[in-house]
């Protein structure tokens, strides 16, 4: 069985980019992955087509959201959850805050989260802001000098009635070291009720991942990672997603408002005329 690079190289128009008489060489896939031609032309024909805001009933707003349906399909079939798990967002760092935010909205001073130091900042410092501001413990989980895996055997020590979430990787943009996350997630089941929030960036273009069988509540990825456009996704268990109550636009059909005017108020008109 031979390997047709040359097959490969065609499916990714960057490649054939020259800087004056010379190819142009990528060494910073470690970072983001170049777009492959498939996925440009599908961005390209839909956006020729015409696009429009969802929810609506003429044909272009169907067709939206047919197309953001299959989106979700897929990476629902990529990571073992269901379409309705499936969030999208700018990249994984501004999704990982955004539900952070929504998290903490339920935890109080005291509460207490797990980070370990072998994360990419996107896994730890959204969630170092809100202890920050909520006033919340922040434990750390270190790492093996020996061999660079998350030293699983402090775990159990770390963990407490009063931790809500443990932040982890499954595999190191650093070191490329692969933690355990199944063994992780059973650990913290045995020591707390904390939730489990993967950071999957690395692991997915390279290795199989099932939620399901992870048994974690969180997991976040980026397709531009795997030959897809900068972007994030995030999966969560559908239940738990039905139980936080992220910050939502008013109008948004999943979400009343927190905040209730009454007509003819100033806050109400301010908000009107907004």
């Amino acid at each position: 069985m031979t390997f047709d690079i040359e097959a490969i190289r065609v499916e990714f128009p960057a490649l054939r980019v020259r800087d004056g008489d010379r190819a142009r060489i990528y060494f910073d896939a470690p970072g983001g992955t170049q777009i492959c031609r498939r996925a440009i032309s599908r961005m390209v024909a839909h956006l020729e087509s015409g696009t429009a805001n969802s929810g609506e009933p003429f044909a272009t707003s169907v067709a939206t959201d047919a197309l953001s349906r299959s989106a979700h399909e897929a990476v629902a079939d990529l990571l073992g959850g269901t379409a309705d798990e499936i969030a999208f967002g700018p990249n994984m760092t501004t999704l990982t805050l955004s539900v952070s935010r929504a998290l903490g909205r339920c935890w109080s001073e005291g509460d207490e989260v797990l980070v370990t130091r072998l994360d990419h900042d996107a896994n730890v410092a959204p969630w170092l802001l809100l202890a920050r501001d909520l006033g919340l413990v922040v434990r750390w989980l270190d790492f093996n000098l020996e061999d660079g895996r998350l030293d699983l055997n402090v775990l159990p020590e770390l963990l407490s009635s009063r931790t809500s979430l443990v932040a982890v990787g499954a595999a190191s943009n650093a070191l490329g070291t692969i933690n355990d996350v199944g063994a992780i997630v059973r650990t913290v089941r045995a020591h707390s009720d904390a939730l489990v929030f993967v950071d999957a960036v690395q692991s997915v273009p390279h290795m199989p991942i099932d939620v399901r069988a992870l048994g974690c509540d969180l997991l976040a990825c980026s397709p531009y990672k795997f030959f897809g456009p900068h972007q994030g996704v995030l999966w969560g268990r559908a239940d738990l997603l039905q139980e936080i109550e992220a910050y939502k636009l008013r109008p948004s059909a999943t979400q009343p408002p927190a905040v209730r005017f009454e007509t003819g108020t100033p806050s109400f008109e301010a908000w009107r005329g907004h």
